[in-house]
């Protein structure tokens, strides 16, 4: 290796074919990358991927770090092709040193976290798409490849547009009329008792027939749709350029209009007001970049270098104002969903006072929420829903700084002056073949048409009339669809060679467009988690490797060539194999090996296998010794069958206990192990420890009525009636918080949906007064019943 802040005589103008790479591997990279895109936007990945007791979500970390791990290693493996067969001109470049900066502050956060295998998916999950990006700018350095991967992007956002409106007109009636026929079918699943406030959030959620497309919430099809819009947009003005100069007939113009107008259509439909709010803001940063770039080309870095500023003063001072407003009114202005995000950014707040250094760690936020949420929010969440807090929060400081790094290095590149010599791997704009596109159209179809099934579980009912609806509505109808967009926004497949005046406006379109992008969905992203959702994150990070490939690589300062060495290539693929048996043997197996011991477990359980569903879920506990999940499951089942037997043996909790202990060991900040073990320890009659449990489950949590109420209730029967009389008007004055907010939130229902439940409502109200009349005579004290 050889670095040199001047140009290196073999990387002239002169010889730079010579050093032409002369692999043809990076297409099948981009290949691989874009099939995984596309099978991250149809399939609903949870931003937060935690192994859960449900069965339809047991494979998804399993999925995601897949997925994750496809992506980082494919790009080694490039690498070190590309090593073995050519030389690599390489500048160092902001996000390479973003790059690595976040590895730093999620390894340092993750050592910090209380859940760290939680901590460790979570960070290679998020890792991996901005790794990939690096690969991808060397890649996506012409114009072509570039229009490939938009017309892939808008093909999906079709794909995501029918999806909402088959939501939208189909399937969110179909579901609300199977609830309303039998309301325990949906119920059940899910754990949820009727009557209960679990039963009212998810009626609420139910009729409020949101559009999601495939993805977590309707907010976060927004983000996607934002993304596929400005690709669409793109390519439109693409399209109306060589009709201009009789080069394409209007025929193509008209299918992708058609096309944009149809994305347009599915954003809008997901009717997230912030997202489409965003989609505005973005349109006018696109029609300023396309303004200034045509009109005023010479001053346009001086103008940007006064925009931005004032641009990014204007968000900070909207932001004082709403923090100024929030601490005055307890709020902000607008709607409910603006009053529950100051609850969230509060409680990040104090959350991060309490953490300032390392953060609570990658995906740790849902368990450390509870102990900052204030008493009258409705709902525990797991992100701030705000991009900036949840990096700092989970991150640290240093992991919202590199993520900056990353993001505004490939921004500030394409502003500044470029250099005079360019690098040697700067490709020709060479036209992609009708061959290629159309195997990438075969491939993709596929893997929508071939690997879906294998993640989206049919009813299984074995009806054939039901099966094959299924079939064709979730598998084929979105292939097809994918299909048909394709051809909308690609058709001609063959470009005609542009002039050098189209090239400069094509590239300025494309720049335009991509930031657009990119800026509309971090502005979305300050009222939501969106981006951290792995498809909206693949391609945010995809349109970023764009912006970077555009802009022509150039020899400059912290710059080298490395000439082709098998030595090197030797050592580059030794460690990428022991990489690649640590992902495998650390993170992925852990993971695959817990999920699939749950997957086990339940099946046993399901056939009355008791003994069985223990012992796999013992193995899946030694399997991981970081993950608290098999131990909290096997616990629940232990508590499960004690529930069952006649006559009851207490060696079942003693059990119980145990796996409860072991979980509070692993995570040590989640209150629900610590409610579990205090519930163990009241039915095996030793109400002290059970006491003693609650209280530090009210520690992690106490903004919890039931978790007082508990607590009332074991002091009594402990004889400490000033103890019991704190915990039950703590109890009643947290529900009656809760009940305040349900009202201001939700005028028009004359009845409130209790949180703590009507019977504990009233016998806490009940136990207060008796124990104030009390007071002066302990002995008169009557304990309140188990419940």
């Amino acid at each position: 290796m050889r670095a040199s802040n001047k140009i290196p005589r073999k990387a002239t103008r002169s010889d730079a074919g010579s050093l032409a790479p002369r692999s043809r591997l990076p297409s099948p990279l981009l290949v691989l990358c874009l099939c995984i895109l596309a099978l991250r936007v149809t399939y609903t990945e949870a931003p937060t991927v935690q192994t859960t007791t449900l069965a339809s979500s047991l494979m998804d970390t399993v999925y995601s770090l897949t997925l994750s791990g496809l992506l980082v290693f494919a790009c080694v493996v490039w690498l070190v092709h590309r090593l073995a067969t050519s030389r690599l001109a390489h500048r160092v470049t902001a996000m390479e040193v973003g790059w690595l900066l976040f590895v730093v502050a999620a390894t340092i956060a993750s050592f910090a976290a209380s859940d760290k295998r939680t901590a460790i998916n979570h960070a290679a999950i998020l890792l991996a798409p901005p790794f990939a990006a690096l690969a991808l700018a060397r890649i996506l350095n012409n114009r072509e490849r570039v229009r490939l991967v938009l017309i892939v992007v808008a093909a999906l956002g079709i794909v995501s547009a029918y999806q909402c409106a088959e939501q939208l007109f189909l399937s969110n009636a179909i579901t609300i009329e199977q609830y309303e026929k039998d309301p325990n079918l949906l119920l059940a699943p899910l754990g949820i008792e009727t009557g209960t406030f679990p039963h009212f959030l998810f009626e609420h959620r139910l009729y409020s027939r949101g559009i999601r497309g495939f993805f977590t919430t309707s907010n976060s099809a927004a983000s996607f749709g934002i993304c596929a819009s400005f690709a669409a947009i793109a390519l439109l003005i693409a399209r109306l350029e060589s009709f201009k100069s009789r080069k394409e007939g209007r025929r193509y113009v008209v299918f992708t209009l058609l096309a944009t107008l149809l994305i347009v259509a599915g954003l809008l439909s997901t009717q997230s007001k912030g997202g489409i709010a965003a989609f505005v803001a973005g349109l006018l940063v696109f029609a300023l970049l396309l303004v200034l770039d045509r009109w005023f080309a010479s001053s346009k870095r001086r103008i940007l270098a006064f925009l931005i500023p004032a641009a990014l003063l204007a968000v900070v001072a909207v932001a004082c104002v709403a923090v100024h407003y929030g601490l005055k009114h307890g709020r902000l202005p607008g709607g409910n969903s603006m009053l529950v995000r100051w609850q969230y950014w509060v409680a990040s707040a104090q959350m991060y006072e309490d953490h300032p250094i390392t953060g609570v760690g990658p995906g740790n936020f849902s368990d450390y929420y509870p102990h900052y949420k204030p008493p009258a929010a409705l709902e525990s969440v797991a992100d701030p829903h705000n991009w900036l807090l949840s990096l700092v929060t989970q991150y640290g400081p240093l992991g919202l700084v590199a993520f900056l790094v990353m993001l505004c290095g490939p921004l500030w590149r394409w502003l500044r002056p470029a250099s005079a010599a360019p690098l040697a791997e700067a490709a020709p704009g060479r036209p992609v073949g009708r061959e290629s596109i159309l195997g990438l159209l075969l491939l993709l179809s596929s893997c929508l048409l071939f690997i879906r099934p294998l993640l989206i579980p049919t009813s299984g009912t074995g009806e054939f009339d039901l099966w094959l609806y299924e079939v064709i509505t979730l598998f084929v109808g979105p292939a097809a669809v994918f299909l048909i967009g394709f051809l909308l926004v690609a058709a001609p497949f063959e470009q005609p060679e542009a002039t050098e005046s189209e090239s400069r406006l094509s590239r300025s379109v494309l720049y335009a467009s991509l930031s657009g992008a990119i800026v509309a969905v971090l502005l979305h992203n300050l009222i939501d988690f969106a981006i951290f959702e792995p498809g909206v994150w693949t391609v945010f990070w995809v349109f970023l490797a764009c912006l970077v490939g555009l802009h022509s690589h150039r020899i400059g300062p912290w710059s080298a060539v490395l000439s082709r060495s098998r030595r090197i290539a030797w050592v580059a693929a030794i460690a990428a194999s022991t990489l690649l048996a640590a992902y495998i043997f650390c993170i992925w197996a852990p993971a695959y090996r817990t999920t699939v011991g749950i997957g086990r477990s339940q099946r046993a359980t399901s056939y009355g296998r008791f003994s069985l569903a223990h012992d796999v879920l013992v193995k899946a506990q030694a399997a991981d010794r970081f993950s608290p999940s098999a131990a909290n499951f096997n616990g629940r089942l232990y508590l499960q069958q004690f529930e069952q037997m006649s006559p009851k043996q207490t060696s079942v909790l003693e059990d119980a206990a145990n796996c409860f202990r072991e979980a509070i060991a692993r995570n040590p900040a989640d209150y629900k192990n610590y409610e579990k073990l205090a519930v163990v320890y009241d039915r095996l009659g030793r109400p002290r420890d059970a006491y003693d449990w609650y209280l530090k489950a009210a520690r992690f949590y106490p903004g919890c009525d039931r978790l007082w109420f508990e607590m009332g209730r074991l002091a009594e029967a402990l004889r400490q009636p000033e103890a019991a009389l704190d915990h039950y008007t703590k109890a009643v004055e947290i529900e009656d918080a809760y009940r305040r907010q349900f009202q201001m939130m939700y005028p028009d229902r004359k009845r409130v949906v209790s949180r703590l439940g009507e019977s504990q409502y009233g016998l806490a109200q009940e136990r207060i007064a008796r124990l104030r009349r009390l007071d002066s005579k302990p002995g008169e004290l009557t304990p309140t019943p188990p419940q």
